[in-house]
């Protein structure tokens, strides 16, 4: 992505709901539940810069009982029905790619899927890949443990550590330069928070905050001038 659109689709992830949480079980045969929401955050323009934006952005979310759902611009569909137990494909628009030489690509469809477990009600264990289905080589993997706690009634706290992995073509396009050829690994670490509070039956007030680290090649490479990025966001949503 452009690095404008790759700090507006950090914000939506921060206060979006994990791919395929919801337990489809509970909707009754031919309903769809539908969210909007606004979303105000701050963070890096891009990964390993010190530049940072504001970004006001819209998400919209639609999962129907048939497992089909829509996430942003990320389309899915949940393959099993075991309530704790998810997992399925995923297709997206990936919205132009910025090379290492500064040229940007064109839009291109990418393929995906993800995998949720929950273990225990206050553990949840995330994964889901991302591969570009033009043939460029572009991979990559991310991995996330969160749990929660309710701190008062509709007033919930979530936690959660991850690292995001790259292969080698999807590393170079993101950090390499003309001479300056980074190879495949782990592209950074993170942790994040997010309260959310249920302000009533359809509105709910979400606050996030997220650390990432670079390491290995994104930390060494010439673009990157901050290793650590930290991004927040405040998210209204509305539930029919």
């Amino acid at each position: 992505m452009t690095s404008k659109l790759a700090a507006a689709a950090l914000m939506a992830a921060l206060t979006a709901p994990v791919l395929a949480q919801s337990d489809l079980s509970l909707m009754p045969e031919g309903s769809k539940e539908v969210t909007v929401s606004a979303t105000l955050g701050n963070a890096p323009s891009r990964y390993g810069s010190a530049l940072r934006s504001t970004y006001l952005v819209p998400h919209f979310s639609v999962e129907w009982s048939n497992g089909m759902f829509v996430e942003g611009l990320t389309l899915g569909m949940q393959m099993s029905r075991h309530p704790m137990m998810r997992y399925g494909p995923l297709l997206a628009p990936d919205l132009g790619s910025q090379h290492g030489d500064g040229s940007k690509g064109r839009i291109r469809p990418v393929v995906g899927a993800f995998f949720n477990y929950t273990p225990m009600r206050e553990l949840s264990l995330h994964a889901h890949t991302f591969a570009q289905a033009n043939g460029s080589g572009n991979m990559l993997l991310n991995l996330k443990a969160s749990t929660y706690a309710a701190l008062a009634p509709r007033h919930q706290l979530f936690a959660g550590v991850g690292a995001n992995l790259f292969n080698g073509a999807a590393m170079q396009a993101d950090f390499g330069a003309a001479r300056y050829h980074p190879s495949g690994g782990v592209r950074d670490v993170y942790a994040d928070m997010r309260w959310q509070w249920q302000c009533s039956r359809k509105y709910t007030l979400t606050g996030a905050v997220q650390t990432s680290r670079l390491l290995g090649d994104a930390a060494a490479s010439p673009r990157t001038s901050e290793r650590t990025g930290v991004a927040s966001s405040v998210t209204l949503s509305y539930s029919f």
